[in-house]
């Protein structure tokens, strides 16, 4: 347990401030709650490219991808004001207890490589169905603590582009993979968007602590290169245990690359997350 430095508050997984060094709980974790004379030094907070016109007024200079991400996270409207990453987490609890139901769901919506060109939607479907409680239960589990975390610092709609991407991604990687090995046994749930998430949060984010197995505290970074190379390991055993590690890896993969897309973005704004 540490102290906070502002209000002395005790937290078994403290956050540590990248630019002063300081150790501060999850309410004044960011640099202007804690009044951080180090962050206002850095380029971070300096680096806001503009052009000064001689009328004279300031115009920003916007980056070229201004379309694809929000400035700040504009405030929430119609459905998304319930936050995507709780809609998701409602349809895929929704789904899970109709498979339990209608045992057939599992035909018409999971990945099945050999029905894909009969029923093409399995592509997208697949992502938020499951079908064994632990399945379920440990992907919403981190999911809820992951996915809620990402949304609030990019905003709903770019949370749901890399949630969604790296689930596709994570599909049509394992439609290539079954394919080259002829095994099509039929596939299901958000894993590899899961890993698109956490891959986003580690880049953009690496100051999170997270306690692996629920007990050893460890920064995210490590986390995800420890969960990549058992994925690695274990791609030629993808048939013994029946997972879809090739879908992991691909997810990850373009979580890594939205999150390096959005540090870039950070740097050209001076955003804080």
């Amino acid at each position: 347990m540490k102290a906070c430095d502002v209000c002395g508050k005790e937290e078994p997984l403290p956050f540590r401030c990248k630019y002063c060094g300081g150790t501060f709980c999850a309410e004044h974790r960011l640099p202007e709650k804690h009044n951080c004379e180090e962050f206002r030094k850095s380029d971070d907070y300096w680096n806001v490219p503009v052009k000064v016109k001689k009328e004279p007024k300031v115009k920003i200079r916007m980056p070229k991808f201004e379309t694809e991400f929000p400035d700040l996270p504009p405030p929430r409207r119609g459905i998304a004001a319930y936050g995507y990453n709780n809609l998701i987490l409602a349809t895929c609890t929704i789904l899970f207890f109709l498979s339990i139901i209608f045992r057939p769901i599992e035909y018409y919506l999971a990945l099945h490589p050999a029905l894909i060109l009969h029923m093409p939607w399995q592509i997208v479907t697949s992502i938020f169905l499951h079908t064994a409680f632990d399945h379920y239960f440990v992907n919403m589990m981190v999911l809820f603590f992951f996915g809620t975390e990402l949304e609030r610092r990019v905003g709903s709609k770019t949370f749901l582009k890399i949630f969604l991407l790296s689930g596709l991604a994570g599909n049509l990687a394992y439609l290539v993979y079954a394919y080259s090995t002829g095994d099509l046994f039929p596939a299901l749930g958000a894993s590899g968007a899961i890993f698109g998430v956490m891959g986003a949060l580690a880049i953009i984010a690496p100051e999170i602590r997270v306690l692996l197995f629920f007990i050893i505290p460890l920064d995210i970074r490590t986390v995800i290169l420890l969960f990549a190379a058992w994925n690695l390991i274990m791609l030629p055993y993808s048939l013994q245990t029946g997972i879809a590690y090739i879908a992991h890896l691909a997810g990850l993969l373009v979580g890594l690359y939205y999150g390096k897309k959005l540090k870039i973005i950070r740097r050209l704004h001076g955003w804080v997350w």
